[in-house]
């Protein structure tokens, strides 16, 4: 979303000597908002977003301040996702009047600091390709373009994807993947499979067709309520099917997530289908391993060029007790590389910018890939079938 209105590239240090820095207060919300409807005609924040956003435990909003006449001049506002070393720097706007001083590079600075205190090494941000003063705002910054958002903004222009690494050695390993998010709430299994196909063979295309077929193909019927989600085994011979090698980890022999459905006649299904699968499995050569595993075998697997999609439990990042496929696309020393198709709800303001490629330390990602008390793991590994 972001947008910036001081995209000056010069700035007068004894002038920015007026500002002071500091967080944002709900007395704020009046100068804010002026600055924000005096700043923009379209996507602007409103007074019950910024209120929401000040008092968020997952944002951060600064504010410039004359220090002279106590009036706010601009702000900027970072979002976090938790237990995830990335942050995004969502909007950023200076009052129409006092721009031209360097107080956008300073804001841009106060952002990056932010991100660093959150514990968040990797900042990323979308511009409008019609603002290329913004562009090389950022680009003189340190920011470097990553990748295009078609038809992002309510104008349907493009923005671009930037990114700064603020840790200078963090090292990022190159995703090959292509974002895909999910169109429905159970169907991360389908999408992340997508992902990781295409990684492999551009030729497969990322629609809901596929994402629809994908999941009628591998669910396991029920969950806990409502529609079914997929299992590692129907993933795995759904890949199959379309030409991929698969292998599968799972620490559990036997149905996952059986014990989570309350209808004996429901648990009947379930186990029906799981045992169905296990049998095709053996019958076209999948690889299944019983046990309980680690990053080392996941990380030794895409070392081996196979795309990995791991099971994890989305309460050590949106606080649901809730199983969840992500695409693994890359490691090093301190990270775990993440692609998570799930975008959030409507109400939170994350993109397929802030879900592709994202850093988890790898001590974090070994606590998310177990779910349930029962410290559940399951894992598939796609790969092309030699020729």
């Amino acid at each position: 979303m972001l947008k910036s209105s001081d995209c000056a590239m010069t700035s007068n240090a004894s002038q920015l000597h007026d500002f002071q820095f500091r967080p944002a207060r709900n007395g704020d919300l009046d100068a804010l908002c002026d600055i924000e409807n005096r700043s923009f005609a379209i996507d602007r924040l409103n007074r019950r977003a910024f209120k929401r956003f000040v008092g968020s435990e997952t944002a951060r909003m600064i504010v410039a301040e004359n220090a002279n006449d106590a009036g706010i001049a601009g702000y900027v506002l970072v979002i976090f996702r938790r237990n995830v070393a990335l942050a995004r720097l969502y909007s950023m706007a200076v009052s129409p009047d006092l721009r031209g001083r360097g107080i956008g590079g300073s804001l841009i600075a106060q952002a990056e600091e932010t991100s660093l205190d959150f514990g968040a090494p990797i900042l990323r941000l979308e511009v409008s390709q019609k603002n290329p003063d913004a562009i090389r705002l950022f680009a003189a910054n340190g920011y470097r373009e990553f990748d295009l958002y078609p038809d992002y903004y309510p104008d349907h222009s493009n923005a671009l994807r930037m990114e700064k690494v603020l840790v200078p050695n963090a090292m990022r390993l190159p995703s090959p993947i292509h974002f895909y998010h999910q169109t429905l709430p159970f169907t991360c299994g389908p999408a992340a499979l997508m992902m990781a196909m295409n990684a492999l063979d551009h030729d497969v295309e990322l629609d809901r067709n596929l994402e629809i077929a994908l999941w009628r193909e591998a669910t396991t019927i029920f969950m806990t309520s409502g529609h079914g989600g997929c299992g590692p085994l129907g993933l795995a011979l759904a890949a199959h099917k379309r030409g991929f090698d698969a292998e599968v980890l799972s620490s559990r022999d036997g149905p996952l997530f059986v014990d989570t459905v309350r209808k004996p006649q429901n648990r009947e299904v379930v186990e029906l289908v799981h045992y169905d699968f296990a049998r095709q499995a053996l019958d076209v050569g999948i690889s299944v391993t019983t046990g309980p595993f680690g990053i080392a075998e996941i990380e030794e697997r895409t070392k081996q060029g196979k795309m990995a999609l791991v099971l994890i439990s989305q309460y050590r990042i949106y606080g649901d007790k809730i199983p969840h496929w992500v695409v693994v696309s890359g490691f090093d020393d301190r990270f775990v590389y993440v692609s998570d198709p799930d975008i959030g709800e409507d109400h939170e303001p994350f993109t397929g910018s802030d879900c592709l490629s994202v850093p988890i330390l790898r001590h974090e990602f070994d606590l998310m890939a177990r779910y349930g008390r029962d410290k559940l793991q399951a894992a598939v590994f796609i790969d092309k079938k030699a020729r």
